[in-house]
């Protein structure tokens, strides 16, 4: 009972954690603001660029700006006056391009060597860095000497920012913080539901993949944020690793969403979801393999992915409502919004990446994740109950047939017993019978009380029992049932054509069905009392009917009962206990073993049951 109360509020703790991680980030951000006693960085807006080839000398350009149609290495120069104060560093961003930094003629730093990335890729990971400006201070020069890619075509230039150490820090967290502050809570929710789904591990294995491909996608997602924030570059010295993180965890994180949307939901037909996820799986290879032999950077195949990502998403948010309004799925009810979120923030991205109308190119989409995370595990924790109730159920379920198989082995044991003693039982019966008419014809005849004893022990002996049909196990429920409703003035009528066989499982399903049948007849009629008998329901009665037709067993009964019966979606509930009548369901079961099918309609007083069962193959 602890597991099971422990899983059920998992969910909610992860939300408690996630919000309680929040507030520890947020208000610790606030106190270090609020206590910065440094003057704001100055973040330079604009500057002269030169292009090499280019006709014109000199152009102003605002910051950011984006050259195109470079040729590869074409040498760009961007130059600008800053005011430094002494040992003030300056913080400058590169994009796939190697840069010399200058400040008054003098090199102070280059960026993109070839020793400082591997020799798979082409051009430099993005690079930022905070770099000393060696004693320079007052009115200086700054220029900057950059290289265009050789993946791409253009080339961005963005502001340089200088002021002292805490300052630069502060205002880079300033224009970063969201985005670094959602990747932190997407690392950390991924981290805690894969360490959830682990310790589910030996509990429940679908509700611990379900968790897995959720925390797993949380991280994957947190990957590419955390590569794409701009402040974790300054913090992180490693331009190439937060390369691979970034555009790894960009084309990964679709493929355990949909193996969790497939859990989650339950899909009627989740065979697109799969074909999706492993055409997903050989992209990311493909892409993988291409940026480990030099021939196309991942930065090129994201192109690709920021059209295939968006498409998949639409897709899943689609089929998600189909399968919530085809099939009346309520987890997929659930899923649609959360779903619907992801996909327009994964469509408002793309088109911001373009036109730009938000500086940080990742935090639209960094917001609908968040949400979606945060939406989905409470909703997690709904499916999560529904699918422990059901597993609760099916267990109970198998459980009363193991225990129903159990009782029918050892019925079938008595029924054998009883057979043979019964055979005995018939010769001594007649063999007792002819001896005393025997004694009664030798005893002297005018013994008047004589004769009238043995007359009496004649008259005694008890007949042998009714045969039903030829089935003998069938026989014997008969006979058992008949007892019980003689002596509770129910009126039984039969006519059955159950075959002998020597298969022992079936003669247990056909003792299954005509005992469960009958019982619950049985049942129904005890609960009539004398207020319950009409015109159309005169007396307790069961009427049971058994023939062959083509193969096919089939089986009806008519019972009385008190014309009270619950329906719930479609099954009777129990009338013993608040449940589903287990009875029902295991004639059920049998009949689709034997690509049979079963019917139950109660109507003026009167239970009908049909049984249909394929008995000959």
């Amino acid at each position: 009972m602890k597991n099971k109360s422990a899983i059920r509020n998992i969910p909610y703790l992860t939300i408690m954690q996630l919000i309680l991680i929040c507030i520890l980030l947020f208000s610790s951000k606030n106190m270090i603001m609020s206590r910065a006693n440094y003057p704001e960085a100055t973040i330079v807006s604009s500057a002269y660029a030169v292009v090499e080839g280019s006709d014109s000398d000199k152009e102003e350009i605002s910051f950011p700006h984006t050259f195109k149609h470079l040729s590869p290495r074409t040498r760009v120069t961007v130059t600008t006056h800053i005011n430094l104060n002494k040992a003030d560093p300056i913080y400058i961003k590169t994009v796939y391009s190697p840069a010399k930094v200058y400040l008054d003629d003098d090199l102070i730093y280059e960026f993109g060597r070839p020793e400082n990335y591997p020799s798979y890729m082409k051009d430099p990971a993005t690079e930022v860095y905070l770099i000393g400006t060696d004693g320079h201070s007052g009115d200086t020069k700054l220029r900057i000497e950059y290289l265009s890619p050789v993946t791409k075509s253009s080339l961005t230039v963005y502001s340089p920012i200088y002021g002292a150490y805490k300052s630069l820090f502060f205002t880079l967290l300033k224009q970063n913080i969201w985005s670094f502050f959602i990747a932190l809570l997407e690392l950390a929710a991924g981290v805690l539901f894969i360490f959830i789904s682990l310790m589910l591990l030996h509990y429940d294995k679908e509700v611990c993949k379900m968790i897995f491909h959720f925390g797993f996608f949380s991280l994957m997602v947190g990957m590419w944020s955390i590569g794409e924030c701009n402040y974790t570059g300054v913090i992180v010295k490693n331009p190439a690793m937060l390369y691979l993180c970034a555009f790894i965890g960009l084309f990964s994180q679709m493929i355990p969403l949909l193996y969790f949307c497939r859990l989650a939901v339950g899909f009627k037909n989740d065979k697109p979801i799969i074909v999706i996820a492993k055409l997903l799986t050989v992209l990311d290879f493909i892409a993988c393999a291409l940026q480990l032999s030099g021939t196309v950077a991942l930065s090129q195949s994201m192109y690709v992915f920021h059209v295939i990502l968006p498409l998949i998403l639409c897709f899943l948010a689609v089929y998600t409502i189909l399968e919530a309004v085809r099939n009346q799925n309520s987890r997929a009810k659930r899923l649609m919004v959360p779903i619907l979120i992801l996909a327009l923030a994964s469509c408002t991205e793309i088109i911001n990446y373009h036109l730009k109308f938000v500086s940080s190119l990742s935090l639209l989409y960094q917001i609908g994740t968040l949400l979606f995370i945060i939406i989905m595990g409470n909703i997690m924790g709904l499916n999560i109950s529904d699918m422990l109730r059901i597993k609760r159920e099916n267990e109970r379920l198998v459980f009363d047939m193991n225990l129903l198989e159990q009782s029918l082995s050892e019925q079938r044991k008595y029924n054998s017993l009883i057979t043979t003693n019964e055979q005995l039982f018939k010769k001594q019966r007649h063999d007792l019978r002819h001896q005393l008419v025997a004694i009664k014809g030798l005893a002297n005849s005018e013994n008047k009380q004589l004769n009238e004893y043995l007359d009496a022990l004649i008259h005694s002996i008890p007949y042998a029992p009714a045969s039903y049909c030829e089935n003998r196990v069938v026989n014997s429920i008969l006979s058992y049932y008949s007892a019980i409703c003689k002596n509770d003035n129910i009126a039984l009528e039969t006519k059955l054509i159950v075959p002998e066989t020597d298969d022992a499982s079936l003669d247990n399903d056909l003792c299954l069905v005509f005992g469960n049948l009958i019982e619950n007849a049985i049942e129904a009629c005890k609960r009539m009392d004398s207020s319950d008998t009409s015109d159309k329901a005169p007396s307790r009665f069961i009427r049971l009917h058994a023939n062959i037709h083509y193969k096919t067993l089939i089986v009806t009964m008519d019972n009385s009962f008190d014309g009270h019966v619950t329906i719930q979606n479609g099954k009777y509930r129990s009338s013993k206990r608040d449940d589903y009548g287990i009875g029902l369901s295991s004639i059920r079961s049998v009949a689709g073993k034997y690509d049979g099918d079963v019917a139950f309609e109660a109507a003026d007083g009167v239970f009908q049951s049909s049984v249909y069962l394929q008995i000959y193959k």
